[in-house]
């Protein structure tokens, strides 16, 4: 059996020999389409690489005026509340001065009343004496 095995060998040995050359040809092939693409995908992670350095960078800038933004609504909240502070202590005073004015008003009302009797008993007075 051995022998009749080798026999075939020997036959397709012209073939094989033809086939080692396509092989060699296939193989390096695909190792330099292997290595082309190593290159293509380290050039694409480089690309990768400096744009998410820009997008840190605009993200540090952007980071830095969320913090800005967020101190001026914190003063802004603050005035805001000292305002209405404020204006609360307003209306106290408005209230009692509103007060005030309608007391002035009913003293003047009744001044003018009394100064209207006062001129009619001048005049009654002066009408008499005539």
């Amino acid at each position: 059996m051995w022998p009749k095995l080798l026999m075939q060998l020997f036959e397709l040995l012209p073939h094989i020999s033809r086939l080692v050359p396509m092989a060699d040809k296939y193989f390096s092939s695909k190792a330099s389409a292997e290595k082309a693409n190593e290159a293509a995908l380290a050039a694409m992670a480089e690309g990768v690489r400096g744009d998410l350095g820009q997008v840190t960078k605009a993200h540090v800038g952007l980071y830095r005026q969320l913090q800005e933004l967020s101190a001026q609504v914190t003063l802004v909240g603050e005035s805001a509340e000292a305002a209405r502070k404020a204006a609360g202590g307003q209306e106290g005073r408005i209230e009692a001065l509103e007060k005030q004015v309608a007391a002035i008003g009913l003293w003047v009302k009744a001044g003018v009343g009394l100064l209207v009797v006062g001129f009619g008993v001048v005049i009654a007075l002066m009408l008499r004496a005539r």
